[in-house]
């Protein structure tokens, strides 16, 4: 038997929840031993754009040599940033596409309009179009791949039925944070930047505190955390931030709120982001909690409203007016399309 080395690669393994799910799918198999790729230097910044934008390149750059000096039989790549595939196109090693959410747009949403953003569409082309084959965490990109003529799975991005096991409840870890059961806790967990709406939190709170009492809870990291602390400052008694938390301790914040939230700014590409590929809707559903949601696709397990509605939906989620979400999780929806895509490959019926 011949058994396939695949090795994944990312700019920042640790913080993809995604890479357990996958590993968890491919344990019983026997053809294939899947690998993570660490990447041995990793740099952070917290300032300006520019200041990013310089972080961002030497990090590549280090990520790019790792790359280009490892062995696979086949890669599967996560995409933002794109540019990890160079060197497989260069070395004409094969290799899965990750396509999560459109590189060069993300590029543009947080750094404008420019040459920055030019060059990551012209690379996010040549990696769709190298690719073997294209993995997507959302049907709503089947439209961004589609004239690369690659074929295509859709994996989407829910949970492990694992993600539940949590050891304490919702109303304990409300209290152990200083709350009493009824206390109703609205929840946003995220990257603390601009295309993950995180700009949007300051207005969003003083609205719904005009008019319903709530505590809010951020949970997250990110270029926007030293803003949003000085907020959280001024309403310490309704306001927490608790910076990067460890994925298996992000249940017991889901499990403890009673509204969870998902805001981005509306824009040409809304339309590609719903409960699929949006990892923390569909950890917000796993606990079937009210969501409320602006900027992203139309879907029945979100309440979606306009970006300057967004404090009404909240009000009306705490006053229980918005329906539940249904659970769907990893085991019952995405495992059987990544074994059916490596069974594929190791036929080379692709």
């Amino acid at each position: 038997m011949n058994i396939m080395r695949v090795l994944y690669v990312a700019l920042d393994p640790t913080k993809i929840p995604r890479i357990k799910k996958i590993a968890s799918s491919l344990k019983a198999r026997r053809d294939i031993t899947f690998h993570v790729m660490i990447p041995k230097f990793r740099f952070t910044y917290q300032g300006g754009a520019v200041g990013r934008m310089i972080v961002a390149a030497v990090n590549y750059i280090s990520v790019l040599m790792q790359v280009l000096l490892t062995s696979a039989d086949l890669y599967w790549v996560a995409n933002c940033p794109d540019i990890l595939v160079l060197p497989l196109i260069l070395r004409s090693r094969p290799y899965i596409l990750e396509y999560r959410s459109p590189w060069a747009k993300e590029v543009e949403d947080e750094f404008g309009p420019g040459p920055w953003a030019g060059v990551a569409g012209i690379i996010e082309r040549l990696a769709l179009a190298h690719a073997r084959v294209v993995t997507l965490t959302s049907s709503r990109l089947l439209p961004r791949v589609r004239q690369f003529h690659r074929p295509v799975f859709v994996v989407p991005n829910y949970p492990l039925k694992s993600f539940g096991a949590i050891n304490v409840s919702g109303v304990e870890f409300k209290r152990e944070n200083g709350l009493s059961s009824t206390d109703q806790v609205v929840l946003y967990v995220g990257k603390l930047t601009r295309v993950e709406g995180a700009d949007m939190l300051p207005r969003i709170i003083e609205d719904v505190l005009a008019r319903a009492n709530a505590n809010f809870w951020i949970v997250g990291s990110g270029p926007l955390y030293s803003s949003l602390e000085a907020f959280a400052a001024r309403l310490p008694n309704t306001v927490r931030l608790f910076g990067w938390q460890p994925h298996d301790r992000i249940p017991l914040f889901i499990a403890a709120a009673d509204v969870c939230i998902a805001p981005r700014h509306k824009t040409a590409f809304s339309e590609l982001y719903n409960e699929e590929g949006v990892t923390k809707i569909s950890e917000y559903m796993f606990f079937e909690k009210p969501i409320v949601a602006c900027g992203i696709a139309r879907s029945d397990e979100y309440l979606l409203v306009e970006e300057e509605r967004m404090a009404y939906g909240i009000v009306e989620a705490l006053h229980g007016l918005v329906r539940a979400p249904k659970r769907m999780t990893w085991e019952d929806h995405s495992e059987k399309e990544i074994n059916r895509l490596l069974d594929l490959i190791q036929s080379n019926l692709i």
